[in-house]
């Protein structure tokens, strides 16, 4: 079963929201939907929960990951070349004894450089799959 992601709601907002080094608090994502947050947000989150870090993904990092807020929050992106245009790393988080963290970063397959959905041409036209559009 597959479902859409509502474009408002607790749902939304857990999915499309950001966080923002240049911000303390929330604002209005320009993704039109989900807010940006900052370092204050996180802060208040993390003693309001009795946790230490956030790890969160689902937003674009150009070097595979992001670490914010003196390092209480961590995003990770885990798709190289993202859209096959991208350019960006990719990472894989390993969380060891003592909550230490490393994280893992790859680029593209070489293949992927030449076999990608761009070079895949139907009709004379490069084919997208439709999760790319």
């Amino acid at each position: 079963m597959r479902a859409e992601i509502p474009h408002e709601g607790a749902m939304a907002d857990l999915v499309w929201s950001d966080p923002d080094s240049e911000k303390e608090d929330f604002a209005i994502s320009p993704r039109g939907a989900g807010y940006t947050f900052g370092s204050g947000v996180v802060r208040k989150f993390l003693e309001t929960n009795n946790m230490h870090h956030i790890l969160r993904a689902h937003q674009l990092c150009m070097e595979g990951f992001t670490v914010l807020f003196d390092n209480r929050l961590s995003t990770v992106w885990s798709a190289p070349n993202y859209c096959y245009r991208c350019g960006n790393s990719a990472s894989i988080l390993e969380v060891g004894p003592g909550e230490t963290m490393h994280f893992n970063v790859f680029e593209a397959a070489p293949e992927n450089q030449t076999d990608g959905p761009s070079q895949q041409v139907v009709g004379g036209a490069a084919k997208l799959p439709e999760y790319f559009l």
